[in-house]
C-alpha cells in the first residue's frame, strides 16, 4: 500500500500580520523541513511522476513527499527558489493566471497584509530551475459560489493563459481555499488537467482520485518535530496527544470498535 504525502506551503517568510501567521513559515524553518527531507534520503516526487502512477503507467512507489506551493507569492520565490535548488527538491508552484505580478487582493479585505506575486520572469525562472507551473485560477474565486459557466472559464483559460506564459502544459490544478463541488470536479477533468490538489489531509496511494489529491498543510508555527510527524502520520494535526489518539484508534480497529 502506498503512502505518498504531498506537501502544501504558502509563503515562505515572515508574518507580518497576526491574520496570516498560520500562512508564513520562516524562510530558516523552510530550510530546515527542506534539509530534513533531503538528508534522510526521503523519496521525494513531482506531480507528474504521481499522475503516471494514477494512470497506471508505472508502478506506485511505496512511499513518497511530493512539494507544492499555493498562490505564487514573490516572497516565496525569493526564499524558496534557492533552497529546493540547493537540496534538488522538485516541486510545484500553483499560479493565478490573472494575477501575475499583482497582489493578493483576494485576502486584503479581510485584514490581510498585501502582499507582491510573481512577476511572469520570475515564474519563468522557477520554471526553468525546475519547478513545475501549476494552476490555481484566474482570479482565486470560491469556485461553488459561481455558476457552471465562470467555473469553467476560471478552470480552463487560467490553463490556456499559463500555457501561453510558459510555453509548456500545464497539468496540475489546487482548488482555491480547498473548496469544490461536483460541477467543479467536472470542470477540471474536462478541461484536460492530470490531477487536482485539495486541502483535504492524508495519504496519497492506490486508488485515490485524481482530482483529489490529498495535501498536508504546513503552518508557519510548524516545529521540526511536528513536520516529521506530519510525514509520519499523514495529519495536519500535531498536537502531543496526536500519536496516542492516532493508535489508539488503530488498536480499536483492529478489534471492530471505534
Amino acid at each position: 500500500m502506498s503512502r505518498i504525502l504531498i506537501l502544501m506551503y504558502h509563503i515562505i517568510d515572515r508574518a507580518r500580520a497576526k491574520q496570516e501567521a498560520k500562512f508564513c513559515l520562516s524562510p530558516d524553518r523552510f530550510e530546515a523541513q527542506m534539509r530534513f527531507l533531503h538528508e534522510s534520503g526521503k523519496n521525494l516526487l513531482s506531480l507528474d511522476q504521481i499522475a503516471t502512477a494514477i494512470e497506471g503507467k508505472s508502478a506506485w512507489p511505496t512511499t513518497g513527499v511530493a512539494v507544492t506551493f499555493d498562490d505564487g507569492f514573490r516572497d516565496t520565490f525569493h526564499h524558496a527558489l534557492p533552497v529546493l535548488t540547493r537540496y534538488n527538491i522538485p516541486a510545484t508552484m500553483f499560479m493565478l493566471a490573472d494575477r501575475i505580478g499583482a497582489n493578493n487582493n483576494w485576502m486584503t479585505p479581510r485584514g490581510f497584509p498585501e502582499r507582491e506575486l510573481m512577476t511572469q520572469s520570475e515564474m519563468l525562472e522557477m520554471q526553468a530551475a525546475g519547478v513545475c507551473i501549476g494552476s490555481h485560477t484566474c482570479s482565486h474565486p470560491n469556485l461553488p459560489q459561481l455558476d457552471a459557466e465562470n467555473t469553467m472559464a476560471e478552470i480552463r483559460m487560467s490553463r490556456e493563459k499559463l500555457q501561453t506564459l510558459t510555453g509548456s502544459d500545464v497539468n496540475h490544478f489546487a482548488y482555491p481555499f480547498g473548496l469544490y463541488d461536483d460541477k467543479t470536479l467536472m470542470a477540471v477533468a474536462a478541461a484536460g488537467y492530470r490531477t487536482a490538489c485539495s486541502t483535504r489531509s492524508g495519504f496519497n496511494g492506490e486508488g485515490i482520485d485524481p482530482y483529489l489529491l490529498r495535501r498536508i498543510e504546513i503552518y508557519g508555527n510548524d516545529t521540526l518535530w511536528q513536520f516529521k510527524q506530519k510525514l509520519k502520520f499523514g495529519s495536519n494535526d500535531m498536537s502531543y496527544t496526536f500519536p496516542l489518539r492516532y493508535y489508539t484508534g488503530r488498536v480499536l480497529s483492529r478489534f471492530g470498535r471505534k
